[in-house]
């Protein structure tokens, strides 16, 4: 378990580029005469985007939860150093 939020990571571009390929046949089949257009650029993105976030988002909240610990501990640390507290306001 410890390295499944990699492995999604990793696994988070062949869905991409999957469902990239599932929003171009979804815009061209609904849309044919746009085919040539902006929309078939940005509906299979957003469609990309969209498949890709499952895999994605455990690796940033693992990163993100680290950091917040790392600067938690950072912060008592200088407040144990700090020999009288600040006064706010």
């Amino acid at each position: 378990m410890r390295y499944l939020p990699n492995l999604l990571f990793a696994l988070s571009l062949p869905v991409g580029l999957l469902g990239y390929g599932l929003g171009v046949t979804l815009v061209t089949t609904l849309l044919p005469d746009q085919a040539n257009g902006v929309l078939v650029l940005f509906i299979p993105l957003l469609i990309a985007g969209l498949c890709m976030m499952p895999f994605v988002i455990p690796f940033f909240d693992r990163k993100a939860k680290r950091d917040l610990a790392a600067h938690r501990a950072e912060e008592a640390r200088a407040k144990e150093d700090d020999p009288k507290p600040r006064k706010r306001g």
